[in-house]
């Protein structure tokens, strides 16, 4: 895992694809396709599972489900310390907590959002964070970017708007919780970035810290957003096997999310990792159709093609830009011990 502590199985499965001829799969070695199946299935499967959870099973409690995520990706991110995979750096809890309290509203609020609406809606509105981070760039740091990327944009804002004009599932609640989702997400990414170059820290070494914090902030958080005494309250709610199921499968997909990301960046580069983010986009949009049952009339298809469109073209000039500024940036661009300093959520601005 290039430039990342590496864990002896891998260095080990490393040093054995050198003595022989990988098996290569569309230009990538067999381990780098399984680490992206792996990040591929558990991005994509969180949102689904998430979905099943509130929509087949009416287990509307999104910030109690949320904090069951954060204990359990406590617990597997201790078991990957255990192994090696990551070694503990020694940080003020404090100095984690403001990030962790952003990380808790984002992840809540995005929850929330996937709770009230349609996973089309949901998807679309996460697209839009990219513009948000532009804008919010623009007003707190005074940051512009190319007239090409404003167009790009300007095409992905048309998209959403069009999807989400034509789609008849959209709601008050479903948009409220939406908004919050798409501002708390981008006030994340912009804090995350300059708080782990601070820290000096990669992701699984800032997450050791920030998901048990996250697991008790989103506890005290629960009662204030979900009910909890009442006929339909979390304890009046009657658990069946298949709910239980479900809320465990989505615990351990949350867990795997950060750490698939987190084994992904390592042994690829970005734009792999922007493309694998692309193809997760369209399929959690087609399944939403084809599973959930969703609105897939013209206009809104028109919308999300042209949304996805713009990413593309937004995706293809930052390449060009990173690029051009790759040589110049790389020692800038790297914490002590070359640990390169990626986001906790690992993906591109227009994929969680």
């Amino acid at each position: 895992v290039s430039g990342l502590y590496t864990h002896p199985l891998i260095t080990a499965a490393a040093m054995s694809s050198q003595q022989k001829k990988p098996i290569e799969f569309m230009g990538f070695d067999s381990v780098t396709v399984s680490l992206m199946s792996f990040n591929f299935v558990s991005a994509v499967g969180i949102v689904f599972a998430n979905k099943y959870v509130f929509h087949t099973y009416g287990y509307n409690f999104a910030c109690f489900v949320t904090s069951l995520h954060f204990v359990t990706t406590t617990i597997g991110g201790r078991v990957c310390l255990a192994l090696g995979m990551y070694k503990v750096k020694e940080l003020n809890p404090m100095d984690v907590l403001p990030i962790t309290v952003s990380f808790c509203c984002f992840v809540v609020f995005n929850n929330l959002s996937l709770q009230h609406n349609s996973v089309g809606f949901y998807q679309l509105m996460k697209v839009l964070t990219t513009p948000v981070v532009v804008v919010l760039q623009k007003i707190l740091y005074n940051i512009d970017v190319e007239h090409n990327l404003q167009i790009c944009l300007g095409v992905i804002c048309c998209g959403v708007a069009i999807a989400t004009v034509s789609d008849m599932s959209v709601n008050f609640a479903g948009t409220f919780w939406a908004i919050m989702g798409l501002v708390s997400t981008a006030f994340y990414q912009l804090q995350v970035s300059q708080r782990q170059k601070n820290l000096k820290v990669n992701a699984l070494q800032l997450l050791h810290y920030q998901a048990p914090q996250a697991a008790a902030v989103v506890m005290v958080m629960t009662p204030f957003l979900d009910k909890v005494t009442g006929p339909d309250g979390i304890l009046a709610y009657e658990m069946t096997s298949g709910a239980f199921m479900a809320i465990a499968v989505a615990c351990v997909l949350a867990f795997c999310v950060n750490l698939s990301t987190f084994l992904v960046i390592g042994h690829t580069n970005p734009v792999s990792y922007q493309v694998l983010g692309h193809f997760k986009l369209v399929l959690i949009l087609i399944a939403g159709v084809v599973m959930f049952g969703e609105d897939s009339n013209v206009i809104r298809l028109t919308g999300m093609v042209m949304a996805f469109c713009g990413i593309l073209g937004y995706s293809e000039i930052k390449r060009k830009i990173n690029v051009s500024n790759q040589a110049p940036s790389r020692q800038q661009d790297r914490g002590e011990d070359g640990v390169p300093l990626v986001s906790v959520s690992g993906t591109p601005k227009s994929d969680r």
